[in-house]
């Protein structure tokens, strides 16, 4: 859920000043007992999660914009998202009529705004996933720092470590043509890497859309192609968080930014209905929002989208959520790797219903990585461990690691070098059956 979390001021002095506040530095010394770069490599592909993957707009001339000096036409593509000089006071309306989406309810798929191509550049190689902006402004750093230490270990960008951005704005139903993108990845580079497979790397809503095409394939398919799935930060069941956007719309912790102002877009996107707190894991009255005179459980999203004024909600969750099945095991061994220990959104309240639902709420904390709540980021473990395939799962949890942030986390990275020198030991190939 980066579009959740991101904390990336327009002003580039506090920018850089956050980064060197919250991400912890890379110590070369976790890579030294790795010293061997000439050892074959298990070729590696990076999944990044909602917000993770670099956007390419070009207007060509729409039909109405909210403000004057808003383009209508662009002579080619631009860095939409995520661009730091659009998220401002003056800009942002523009920012978000430029890059909401369009549902149809005839078919349950979602376009750009009339007018706006969009595309996601890099597919296969890990610039884009390496940082939200392509400035490459140090406190935009994504999986860089992985990228570094793997590099570092021996690891070739484009060769033994790919990348794959997708549009994370749609839900896994919206998005099919990833679902046969990342596929082809996967064995292009399975086939460039002497056959050995892959080790996938999924952050956050990452690790939803790479489930949805591992329930896909065959289990010979995936014996011969992926090794293991790295999930870090999985939010499998959902978010509280997600219902912000939904209500009052959230200001991704912008400075002087009106949380209003991004409802617009937040609201279109199908992956936001995909990430509301699933009732599997939030069950029927649990309520999840309060205001005067009504609360709201998982049984209650369609009033609350009349509630809301926002009737095409219903429409849009219950396409997004068809067929998400979370509890079926995505058949590789799994490592699940997320935070716990921060307050995380459980419950949000409006005190008035004049307030209801353009404020900002109040909060009942719950336990978290301060974006995903902790029963939604146990499910990997909980859901496909205990024998429920028969491929290996474990479970590390790291204390006070936020849901963005573990990527920087020492802890994280060493896990990750620790497992990718074990696969790299091996030397058996599979075969197919």
């Amino acid at each position: 859920l980066a579009m959740l979390t991101h904390q990336h001021p327009p002003l580039l002095p506090l920018l850089l000043l956050l980064h060197l506040l919250l991400v912890p530095p890379v110590a070369d010394a976790s890579v030294l007992r790795y010293a061997d770069q000439s050892q074959p490599k298990t070729p590696i592909v990076l999944i990044p999660g909602d917000g993770g993957s670099q956007i390419q707009a070009r207007l060509d001339g729409k039909p109405s914009v909210p403000h004057f000096w808003c383009s209508k036409r662009t002579a080619d593509f631009y860095p939409i998202w995520l661009n730091l000089e659009l998220l401002n006071a003056g800009t942002v309306d523009c920012l978000v009529d430029d890059f909401r989406l369009v549902f149809d309810p005839a078919t349950n798929l979602t376009s750009n705004s009339p007018k706006v191509v969009t595309r996601v550049p890099g597919f296969g190689d890990t610039a884009t996933v390496e940082y939200f902006d392509d400035s490459k402004i140090s406190a935009s750093a994504y999986f860089n720092d992985l990228a570094i230490k793997l590099v570092a270990y021996g690891y070739r960008r484009n060769v033994t470590l790919r990348g794959a951005p997708f549009d994370f704005r749609r839900g896994v139903h919206d998005n099919p043509q990833f679902q046969s993108d990342l596929k082809s990845l996967i064995e292009a580079t399975t086939a460039a890497n002497a056959g050995r497979p892959c080790l996938l790397v999924a952050h956050s809503y990452g690790n939803t859309v790479t489930l949805a095409m591992l329930q896909q394939q065959t289990p010979d398919w995936k014996r011969r192609h992926v090794r293991a799935l790295l999930a870090v930060a999985a939010p499998l069941g959902g978010a509280v968080k997600a219902l912000r956007l939904m209500s009052s719309g959230d200001s991704l912790d912008i400075p002087l930014e009106r949380p209003l102002a991004m409802r617009p877009l937040q609201r279109s996107l199908t992956s936001t209905a995909l990430l509301m707190p699933h009732p599997q894991f939030w069950p029927a009255g649990e309520t999840l929002i309060s205001r005067p005179g009504r609360n709201y459980s998982t049984a209650e999203y369609d009033q609350f989208f009349v509630d809301i004024g926002y009737q095409l909600g219903s429409r849009m969750r219950a396409a997004a959520v068809a067929g998400y099945r979370p509890d079926l095991p995505p058949g590789v061994e799994v490592h699940c790797v997320y935070g716990y220990g921060l307050k995380t959104p459980g419950r949000l309240i409006w005190r008035s219903n004049a307030d209801w639902p353009d404020a900002q709420p109040d909060v009942d904390w719950d336990d978290g990585d301060g974006t995903v709540n902790s029963r939604s980021l146990a499910a990997c473990a909980d859901l496909w461990g205990g024998g429920a395939q028969a491929q290996p799962v474990f479970n590390f949890t790291i204390p006070g690691a936020e849901h963005l942030k573990i990527l920087h986390r020492p802890e994280f990275l060493q896990y990750t070098l620790d497992l990718v020198h074990r696969l790299n030991a091996e030397t058996a190939h599979p075969d197919a059956l």
